[in-house]
């Protein structure tokens, strides 16, 4: 149950006209010492875009060259999700798609600033875990969560230097362009999932001319203000909630067949709020937030068979030994607080949007952003690029991909987002939880025509869903280590 209701929190200069990349000439790709059959390479960037000649800092890139060069079509950029999820190991590792495309295309991806191999923010990890619970307690609780935060933000600055102020994802957009032109590439082909759809959003608006194909798979909205970002999550979350409930009563095979799974995860939550909760493993209360954070990543695969037997675990659950010492780790609430203004003035406005989160989402009680987002209060670095409407005008047509019932970029954001590109076709996925592009055939030959030939899925286009299957047994659910 650690790794189910791990921390959920991960949370990737203002986007303006697009800057020339300052960038070497060439990348010197060597073998990576993990992989051989794998290059790997560094390219220099401004630490801060707006001053393109000051300080510089290092952005690890690897690629796989494509299977077929004599047909090659180009490079498609992986842009990882997050904020804190990187490119270059998962790369190293294993290629993120399928043969049809790794024939056709060199791909690339890479770590973005402040995370993995480029630059990575230091944090201490024992002062973020001593955060107050991010559920409202009145004033004092509210002025400690600043404080706290305020803190934080200090000690990530002394630690890692002045990358804490530009880690959002216009500068990463602005990263990918300076390899681009190392690469000697006019244009890319791009493919986001998750928070990386939010850096390809960037790219886009900034870069319009540079792109070839754009694929934004689990879309993030940028365009939401503090209460509809709140909000949209919880709904997305608590619409998953149901569709788990759902498939609970119909599936004899889960833990919790024949009972009221709303009724059963609303006990568990007074249980945590009495401090009568026990997470199996852990070393003492389990909080309501953690079992929230827990269930919701319960929801991304979605493992449901897991989930259930753990939510029925909960009901007898016991305590054992405390957690080891960490050592520092980066902070992705750098990035996510760099790329939103949080705003809340006090005490009574925090609680009146939980109110409006636990309304949205009864048994849930919040989504992915009502646990991101306090992380922001207090926090002490520019906002470089706030929430806005993304202005993209790209001769290319962009496709979004969104399973209908995504627990953290809930569809009503895939909606918003596809009315605000005039040139995007929106595929639904008719399943569950995140990530859309390797779900079934459907999914991968419509993503595949796109990006070898350009061809768009038909306005309105469906694809099937896939039943979840039943883990083996030993199968634990894997929460996510990033949020989007």
């Amino acid at each position: 149950m650690r790794r189910l209701l791990g921390a959920l929190l991960a949370v990737g200069v203002t986007a303006g006209a697009a800057a020339p990349a300052y960038a070497e000439p060439a990348l010197d790709w060597q073998p990576c010492a993990q992989n051989a059959e794998v290059e790997c390479s560094t390219v220099r960037v401004p630490l801060d875009w707006a001053n393109p000649h000051g300080e510089q800092i290092e952005i690890a890139v690897a690629r796989r060259p494509a299977t077929d060069p004599e047909n090659r079509i180009g490079t498609l950029v992986h842009m990882p999700g997050g904020p804190g999820g990187t490119g270059v190991d998962p790369l190293v590792a294993a290629n993120p798609f399928a043969p049809d495309l790794a024939a056709r295309f060199d791909v690339v991806s890479f770590d973005p600033r402040g995370f993995g191999a480029s630059h990575p923010v230091q944090c201490d990890p024992a002062l973020i875990d001593q955060a107050p619970d991010p559920l409202p307690d009145g004033p004092e609780h509210f002025q400690r969560l600043l404080d706290h935060n305020r803190r934080a933000s200090d000690d990530c600055r002394a630690r890692s230097g002045a990358i804490v102020d530009h880690m959002d994802t216009a500068s990463a957009a602005r990263d990918i362009d300076a390899f681009r032109a190392a690469l000697g590439e006019q244009q890319l082909n791009l493919y986001g999932i998750s928070y990386g759809t939010l850096t390809g959003q960037m790219y886009a608006e900034q870069f319009p001319e540079r792109v070839r194909s754009l694929v934004l798979d689990s879309v993030f909205d940028h365009s939401q203000d503090t209460a509809g970002f709140l909000v949209t999550q919880a709904e997305a979350a608590e619409d998953s909630f149901h569709e788990f409930a759902k498939w609970c009563d119909r599936d004899t095979a889960c833990a919790l067949h024949g009972e009221d799974v709303g009724a059963v995860y609303d006990e568990l939550y007074e249980r945590a709020e009495a401090g009568e909760l026990q997470e199996p493993g852990g070393s003492g209360p389990m909080t309501p937030v953690e079992l929230t954070r827990g269930a919701v990543g319960g929801f991304y695969g979605p493992s449901w068979h897991a989930l259930a037997a753990e939510l029925d675990a909960l009901r007898d659950s016991a305590p054992i030994s405390p957690a080891q010492h960490q050592e520092a780790v980066p902070n992705p609430a750098a990035a996510f607080c760099n790329d939103h203004r949080i705003e809340v003035d006090s005490a009574e406005h925090y609680a009146e949007l939980f109110r409006r989160q636990q309304q949205a989402a009864p048994h849930v009680r919040a989504g992915v952003g009502g646990v991101v987002a306090p992380s922001c209060l207090g926090w002490r670095a520019p906002v470089q690029n706030p929430q806005h409407v993304p202005r993209i005008r790209t001769d290319a047509p962009v496709l979004i991909l969104n399973a209908l019932h995504d627990p953290a970029t809930g569809y009503n954001w895939a909606t918003t987002v596809d009315s605000h590109i005039e040139q995007a076709t929106l595929l639904t996925y008719d399943g569950w939880g995140h990530g859309v592009y390797d779900r079934n055939r459907c999914t991968l030959d419509a993503t595949h025509t796109y990006l070898i030939d350009g061809v768009m899925p038909a306005e309105g286009a469906h694809c099937p869903a896939v039943q979840p299957e039943v883990p083996a047994a030993a199968s634990p659910v894997e929460t996510p280590t990033a949020p989007w």
